[in-house]
């Protein structure tokens, strides 16, 4: 029985309850879990980068992200996310990463290459975590994320454009200050039907490189 057209336009202005708006984001969440461990399963290879950082809230995260190959073609995406509760060593680090191995049953011989940020609790000759990688992948290469290697460059930049990103960096500041600054430059973007409306933060190491944010700008 189909309902009458007013019925169901006040049906579909009904709210959904907040238990049930996240019970579907943890079904898609862990759809797409799904979808992406059993491609790094099938990939002949796969790298993994791990990146640990504490949030405003005081909240340590470790993101672990990882590069495989499918259907002949080489793809990146996010593998896995946890919060690290006590401390933050490299031993801490290896447990959550093979824990998550262990859970979704990846091999630890695939694994070829891992990234990290330099840090002495990754790089440790003794202890690090790529000690403890190479204890179950002994072939494993461990390279220094690309990102840092960024923005330790843009510290060598020529003086001149040195002094244009930094006037960039402070535009970008500017407007994002303030609520109300981003909402006037987000109406200036409107007026003048730019393809972008809003800027992305610049930060020195992690998230978003200086690249990134120069790139909203232009």
């Amino acid at each position: 029985m189909l309902l009458p057209e007013e019925s169901y336009h006040k049906l579909t202005k009904i709210s959904l309850p907040d238990s049930t708006v996240k019970l579907r984001k943890d079904e898609m969440a862990e759809g797409i879990k799904t979808q992406v461990v059993e491609k790094v399963k099938s990939s002949p290879v796969f790298a993994i980068q791990c990146d640990e950082s504490t949030d405003v809230s005081q909240c340590s995260q470790l993101l672990v992200y990882t590069r495989f190959i499918w259907k002949e073609s080489v793809e990146e995406d996010m593998l896995f996310y946890c919060c690290l509760e006590t401390s933050t060593t490299a031993d801490d680090v290896f447990k959550a990463v093979s824990a998550f191995f262990q859970e979704q049953d990846i091999s630890w011989e695939k694994l070829f290459r891992v990234f990290t940020d330099g840090a002495p609790p990754m790089l440790g000759t003794c202890s690090g975590f790529v000690t403890k990688v190479k204890e179950k992948a002994p072939s494993v290469i461990s390279t220094h994320c690309f990102i840092h290697c960024q923005a330790l460059a843009a510290k060598t930049l020529p003086s001149k454009l040195q002094k244009h990103l930094n006037i960039m960096i402070k535009i970008v500041n500017h407007i994002k200050h303030s609520a109300l600054n981003t909402r006037l430059f987000m109406k200036l973007c409107q007026d003048l039907e730019t393809e972008h409306e809003t800027l992305l933060f610049h930060t020195n190491m992690r998230w978003l490189s200086k690249g990134n944010m120069l790139a909203t700008v232009v």
